[in-house]
């Protein structure tokens, strides 16, 4: 009985792990197509234990956490390219005064 109690006490750990690896893994290739057959290879779950266990521990699908990892990824990029053209324009101006 304490070995069954000891598995499933031992579980949530195991997948908050593998669910911390995919999304390291996903944030890694984030710029790559990402769909349910890389997700679940890389996870080492089924689709549904997958979405399961997603919703359980980050609050949304993985398919959404997707979208909002590459959401946040656009704003950065956009932020420092706008950074990017503010400062063009000064050091034009040093460069003819």
């Amino acid at each position: 009985m304490s070995n069954v109690l000891t598995l499933k006490l031992s579980k949530p750990a195991s997948n908050q792990r593998k669910l911390k690896k995919l999304c390291k893994w996903i944030d890694a290739n984030i710029d790559q197509p990402i769909g349910w057959a890389e997700l679940t290879e890389q996870s080492g779950m089924d689709h549904l234990e997958l979405q399961r266990q997603f919703t359980t521990y980050m609050k949304s699908s993985p398919m959404q956490w997707i979208r909002f990892r590459r959401n946040e990824l656009t704003q950065t990029l956009m932020a420092q390219a706008q950074r990017s053209q503010q400062q063009v324009p000064a050091s034009l101006m040093l460069k003819t005064h």
